[in-house]
């Protein structure tokens, strides 16, 4: 317990020097970037706009740190279900809605972190509490949900919920599903659920309520609406170097775009057929549910840096649960899952805080073990130290945009619908550009998240031949 402590203290160390003392350049922008969509589009939908076109601008561009001298418009689209919560954020000014909601969003990081020592068989005690909360701080996609407001965190505690409670509350599960169904990305981790009676009823259910809450907010025809809008998006945003999707990253490796589509086809049906194989052999509901949620990137088809937050549920139960090879290839897809490796291409002043962040995930994922096992991790680290500065050179040779910072003085063309705005926008940035060394860059989360459902598949299979 010695050892472990020392470990969990230098993750702790770490942290807080990456988070105060070597912090990169900020960028430009409001506190708490994707939240300002949600609540220009709460804000549009009380002035009888529409919060899904170019109305939502007009309520963005009164949020302070928002450059309202050029078109920097941030689309939404977010379900209409969720407009019935981002109206009332919408009633307050934005200073106040913003603590308000990271007040809830920290409640959801320690939620989905107890979920996940609860969901491993573990009992929610200081020590793998406070292990598990260092390995999510140090987490990039996490942190990225934290600093930019988004909704997938709390999408994903809710999920999370679904599965430990499904047995025991079925009206608990299923508004915790409804809540799991605000961003799509978590919830498809819920799939794994599937043939449980009451989680399929749970899901079932709070997909009703959420068909119910879209229909009070856009009418009963909002799927088909929606599904429209979401087809506008993925097909501005389908090889940006923003996205992980399989398409996008082969795209920016050469591919032809119709190459790339195929690329994107041929991953989903792997995927479908490893959690095929995943469903038969990993037996724990909440093994299951992790091992689906790491592969989502795979198929979701629209899939940002900090939807990856959905790998977490599987790196802390590796982190909890996981021994011997098993533990040793969940580790080292735990540090490829939680640096942001584009990241390191937009903000070369941010890669000293990337390594120190990735040592502090290195020692908490060991801490948070019941055993030490030194012997692995050292090798892993050391491993992983020397990879981590091939990226990092790679990165900074070649230097990614941000946006909006690389907007420069954007203006919109003409009556263009919202998503041709956003495609001119991320083309104006120059995050359209297919660089393979970006591409190389982002497959490396992918590649951490298809090692974390594989090491839950190994511990799994191992052991029931035991």
């Amino acid at each position: 317990m010695v050892t472990r402590r020392w470990l969990l203290a230098i993750a702790c160390a770490s942290i807080a020097v990456a988070l105060l003392a070597v912090r990169p350049r900020p960028t430009h922008g409001p506190l708490l970037r994707d939240f300002e969509a949600y609540w220009a589009a709460g804000s549009a939908w009380n002035a009888h706009a529409d919060p899904y076109g170019g109305a939502i601008w007009n309520e963005e561009r009164t949020v302070a740190g928002v450059d309202s001298r050029r078109d920097e418009v941030l689309p939404f689209v977010g379900p209409p279900a969720t407009l019935l919560a981002w109206t009332f954020f919408a009633r307050l000014p934005y200073a106040t809605a913003a603590v308000l909601w990271s007040a809830f969003l920290a409640f959801s990081l320690l939620l989905v972190s107890a979920s996940s020592i609860r969901g491993s068989g573990g009992a929610i005690a200081p020590f793998p509490l406070l292990a598990v909360l260092a390995l999510a701080v140090a987490c990039g996609p996490v942190t990225s949900d934290l600093a930019l407001g988004q909704v997938a965190l709390p999408a994903l505690a809710a999920a999370t919920l679904v599965v430990l409670v499904a047995a025991r509350s079925l009206t608990f599960a299923a508004a915790a599903a409804c809540l799991a169904f605000a961003q799509p990305n978590a919830s498809l981790g819920l799939a794994s659920q599937l043939g449980r009676n009451r989680a399929t009823l749970a899901i079932a259910l709070g997909a009703v309520g959420t068909y119910a809450l879209g229909a009070l907010a856009a009418g009963w025809a909002w799927p088909l609406e929606y599904a429209r809008i979401l087809g506008a998006h993925g097909t501005a945003e389908r090889f940006a170097a923003i996205q992980l999707s399989p398409a996008s990253i082969a795209f920016g490796l050469g591919a032809a775009p119709l190459a790339a589509r195929f690329a994107e086809v041929a991953a989903t049906l792997l995927v479908i057929a490893a959690a095929v194989v995943i469903a038969l052999r990993v037996r724990d509901a909440f093994a299951r549910f992790a091992a689906f949620s790491a592969l989502t990137p795979f198929a979701a088809g629209f899939f940002h840096e900090h939807d990856l937050v959905v790998a977490f549920v599987a790196a802390s139960w590796c982190a909890l649960r996981t021994r011997a090879t098993a533990r040793t290839i969940a580790l080292a897809g735990t540090l490829l899952v939680c640096v942001d490796w584009l990241g390191l291409a937009q903000r070369p002043t941010g890669i000293t805080q990337s390594a120190l962040l990735a040592l502090a995930a290195l020692c908490a994922f060991t801490a948070a073990g019941g055993e030490a096992e030194l012997r692995r991790p050292l090798v892993v680290g050391s491993a992983f130290g020397a990879f981590f500065a091939v990226a990092a050179w790679l990165a900074i040779h070649n230097p990614a945009p941000i946006w909006p910072d690389a907007l420069g003085a954007f203006h919109a063309p003409a009556r263009a619908p919202i998503a041709g705005v956003w495609a001119a926008e991320l083309r104006a940035s120059g995050l359209l550009a297919a660089i393979p060394a970006w591409a190389l860059l982002r497959s490396l989360s992918l590649l951490g998240c298809a090692l974390l459902s594989f090491a839950i598949y190994r511990h799994s299979a191992c052991c029931r031949t035991v």
